[in-house]
């Protein structure tokens, strides 16, 4: 696997799952997609490109895979911003420990303590799709009660560690009528990851793109100062953040892209 070869001073980040991959992989969307690698490739030498991600290393590999992507990123941060991977010019890729040292050693322990505490009082399951991380636990709630979903932000929050709360999105592959519950380290996910590269590599967040689809990439989308909804986005999404494209996929992001890079 090939990384975009020269690297720019302008950031771009990208959810992977509905934003950069598209799930259905049809004719029309992977045909998009090469669009979408052509041109940034093409301008590499003005952008710095990052997937910015709840699914883990192993099963975006997968992904990469199924789409028969030709060029991963200039960084990866895999599983919801808790593991940021360098990636070398010969494509080879370089865990940041100095990032992830700052995540408590007892992490796994504390969301164990949330989960039996919340099993009393509401049902959350455990997700299975998005592969295995050290720093991020995955639930599903199946409810609409602001009641409980205050309980599960409130036992993260006793317990000392970060939870993201946000509706499922099912074209990804998640059950209908459900939320997802990402439990993390405090100083983990997209916002914090995102501000930690743009800090250490020296970026200007205001001059920053991000893309995304759903709930929990709103954080992320209003850190930077272009960040936008692809219209395949979630109603959610689209309705909470102001900017959204007309297209859908890789064409949304290279209708903003195409204004930006002349």
């Amino acid at each position: 696997m090939k990384r975009f070869t020269k690297e720019g001073r302008t950031l771009v980040c990208f959810d992977f799952d509905e934003t950069y991959f598209p799930h259905a992989c049809s004719t029309e969307q992977l045909k998009q997609l090469r669009q979408l690698e052509n041109f940034l490739e093409a301008h590499s030498q003005h952008l710095s490109t990052m997937w910015v991600t709840g699914s883990s290393l192993e099963t975006i590999r997968e992904k990469m895979t199924r789409a028969g992507m030709r060029y991963v990123p200039h960084r990866i941060a895999a599983s919801l911003g808790t593991e940021l991977y360098q990636v070398t010019a010969s494509g080879q890729l370089e865990l940041d420990t100095s990032f992830s040292s700052r995540f408590p050693h007892d992490f796994s322990g504390r969301v164990h303590q949330a989960v039996e505490r919340l099993k009393r009082v509401l049902t959350i399951e455990p997700q299975m799709n998005l592969g295995t991380s050290e720093w991020m636990h995955n639930y599903y709630y199946f409810g609409e009660s602001e009641a409980e979903i205050g309980l599960i932000r409130s036992a993260a929050r006793d317990i000392g560690i970060a939870v993201n709360v946000s509706r499922c999105n099912p074209l990804a592959g998640d059950p209908e009528e459900a939320y997802d519950i990402d439990f993390i380290p405090q100083g983990a996910g997209k916002i914090a990851v995102v501000d930690y590269v743009c800090d250490r590599y020296s970026f200007q967040t205001e001059y920053a793109y991000a893309f995304g689809d759903s709930g929990n990439d709103l954080g992320m989308l209003r850190y930077v100062g272009n960040g936008y909804v692809l219209g395949n986005g979630t109603e959610e999404a689209k309705r909470e953040h102001g900017r959204v494209t007309e297209g859908m996929y890789a064409d949304g992001i290279l209708e903003v892209l195409h204004r930006a890079v002349r």
